[in-house]
């Protein structure tokens, strides 16, 4: 029996039995799997965002940025692979495909024959580990400050944070946490139109060694999204093109504003919501001029007035639907200027007093940006940026800084936001009243070779502060005989970069007046004025009676060490002056309670050991 017959016998025995031998699978498999295998060293030139890549191209989306070449399956290719596949492809064999080809279907594999190419996937991941041992106040005992202070110890505390740290992020940078984002993407079957999703869960590691067992704090959604591109030119170079993006869960990266700590509209936008806030955005890249619009949704338990059959008003409480629409443009003049603005209308419920009971409460208003720079980008805040691995457009989370020695260059940028909210009027109850709220930005920077300086000026009123509760008393505007203040920060920075030993010596200063509400009460027979200091949503301070705000001074010196690409060495020194701080005490008859003012001078340090990759 020669070779072929035996071949020929095995394959009907394996048949017969269910089981189709390595030689029926190889005749039975379609021309469209029996792709040729990359070479592993092939150099790598990426084509420019919006070029359509060919197959075979590096940039083509069957090849995977930042990954090595797949492995190739067993046993040599057969030749042949220039002949056009059959137009309708026979069905993979009952006993399924070679293990190397079992993702390669028919249809989804490139070809030149108008088939779409295979999808690009990549488990993306964005991890930060921290160690920090260090004391947030020498100067105090344990249990003498609030809040508490402990002996030095390996952990991060709240108290490291300073006024002017992390104005373009929602964390402080010594958080350990990791964002575990599974992308695709793939050319669509319609020329031009590109796919992609990437499901983002934020693991926050701090939250999950606690011990606290809330699986809600450690592991959550962090901008999961489907989205469908449309290229609107097909020339080299060319990036206009229409998008559409889904957020299912969560949309707390579609934002208005542009620096973070004047964004506004994220989830936080729906008070007390009942769960996810999902939405979608609608983009248009052409030339110069970007427009984008987009609505979101949450649930919100609201109350209803009900009238019953006796005649009787009954107060029902049902999660109904909030709404929400935002809408901006941006104009860019060259590579200098760029100028933006957005603006939006946001319900947040209904509310629950007598004689306004039911009505909608709403915030709307509108954020601008004004931006000229000289050889330095003003990014986007990561926590507004989708986590992709687009090959033409890689995802860089942590940009190595770079130098140009003997070169001057500068950015300026200007932010302001104006907002207006719906709330009961406590001034004449029975009636709603719309509060203003305002904030806005100034900040420069500075890069001359190695050195390196930024000024930074921030102000942020009462309304503005609180809009998310909202306002200081929840759903009521501010009283008409009440006294506020807004805050006010300005912070300077320099450092000076020793490239060769990879160290970076810097210092930075800040004054601030923090944000307060004063209102007159009543202490027996006697009149006094009593001032609250507001240091965020949620953080206040009160102040014995007659006392007034008095400016914080924070300073902090550092010095980094990078070690590699991906972790460095951190040690820093830092002083506050805060004369704002009281602690609550009996007084020396023990009868009553008083306010009193804390120390206001706090020295701390740390040391840190950092990671990002």
């Amino acid at each position: 029996m020669n070779r072929r017959s035996y071949a020929r016998r095995s394959a009907l025995i394996a048949a017969f039995l269910g089981a189709p031998s390595a030689w029926a699978q190889q005749q039975q498999q379609p021309q469209s799997l029996q792709m040729p295998v990359q070479p592993a060293q092939q150099p790598v030139n990426q084509a420019a965002p919006g070029t359509p890549a060919q197959p075979g191209d590096p940039a083509h989306p069957d090849s995977r940025a930042g990954l090595p070449p797949p492995s190739p399956s067993s046993g040599t290719q057969p030749a042949g692979n220039d002949v056009p596949p059959p137009s309708h492809p026979p069905p993979p064999p009952s006993g399924g495909l070679p293990p190397g080809d079992r993702m390669a279907l028919p249809g989804t594999a490139a070809s030149d024959q108008g088939r779409a190419a295979a999808p690009t996937s990549h488990d993306f991941i964005d991890t930060r580990i921290t160690w920090t041992f260090g004391d947030d106040d020498l100067l105090a005992a344990t249990g003498q400050r609030v809040p508490v202070s402990p002996l030095p110890r390996i952990g991060d505390r709240s108290q490291y944070q300073l006024f002017f740290d992390a104005l373009n992020s929602r964390f402080a940078g010594r958080e350990n946490l990791t964002h575990l984002a599974m992308y695709a993407r793939a050319p669509g079957f319609i020329r031009g139109v590109t796919t992609e999703a990437a499901l983002v869960l934020r693991v926050d590691l701090s939250q999950l060694s606690s011990g606290s067992g809330n699986l809600n704090q450690s592991f959550y959604d962090a901008g999961t999204y489907l989205r469908i591109s449309y290229a609107l030119g097909q020339g080299r170079g060319n990036r206009d093109n229409f998008a559409i993006t889904f957020f299912p869960f969560d949309t707390d990266r579609f934002r208005l504003g542009y620096l973070w700590d004047l964004s506004w509209g994220g989830n936080s936008v729906f008070p007390r919501r009942t769960g996810p806030a999902p939405g979608v955005k609608l983009s248009l890249d052409v030339g110069a001029l970007s427009l984008w619009a987009g609505f979101k949704t949450s649930g919100i338990v609201v109350p209803l007035e009900v009238v019953t059959s006796s005649r009787d008003i009954e107060i029902v409480r049902v999660e109904e639907t909030q709404y929400a629409g935002l809408a901006g443009l941006g104009l860019r003049a060259g590579d200098s200027f760029r100028f933006d603005l957005s603006g939006g209308w946001f319900a947040q419920g209904r509310f629950d007093f007598a004689g306004v009971r039911g009505q909608q409460v709403y915030i709307f208003g509108a954020s601008a940006r004004a931006v000229y720079s000289s050889g330095l980008r003003t990014t986007q805040s990561l926590d507004m940026m989708l986590y992709r691995n687009d090959p033409t457009a890689p995802f860089v989370a942590f940009a190595p800084e770079t130098f140009s020695p003997g070169t001057v260059q500068y950015a300026i940028s200007a932010e302001a936001t104006a907002t207006a909210q719906n709330l009961a009027d406590i001034n004449f109850p029975g009636r709603t009243a719309i509060q203003p709220g305002f904030a806005g930005a100034l900040q420069g920077r500075l890069k001359a070779g190695y050195f390196g300086a930024s000024v930074t000026g921030l102000f942020r009123d009462v309304p503005f502060l609180l809009r998310d509760v909202p306002s200081f008393i929840p759903f009521q505007t501010l009283p008409s005989d009440a006294v506020v203040q807004p805050e006010l920060f300005f912070a300077a920075q320099i450092d000076y970069t020793l490239a060769r030993l990879h160290m970076t010596p810097s210092l930075i200063v800040g004054v601030q007046l923090p944000a307060t509400f004063s209102s007159t009460v009543r202490e027996g027979s006697l009149l006094s004025s009593r001032t609250l200091v507001i240091r965020r949503a949620g953080n206040f301070s009160i102040l014995p009676p007659g006392e007034d705000r008095v400016p914080i001074i924070s300073a902090r010196a550092s010095f980094r060490w990078d070690l590699s690409t991906i972790m460095a060495g951190i040690f820093w020194v830092q002083y506050v002056l805060d004369q704002n701080s009281t602690l609550l005490q009996v007084d020396a008859s023990g009868t009553r309670q008083v306010r009193v003012f804390q120390s206001p001078n706090q020295l701390g340090f740390g040391i840190t050991a950092q990671a990002r990759f």
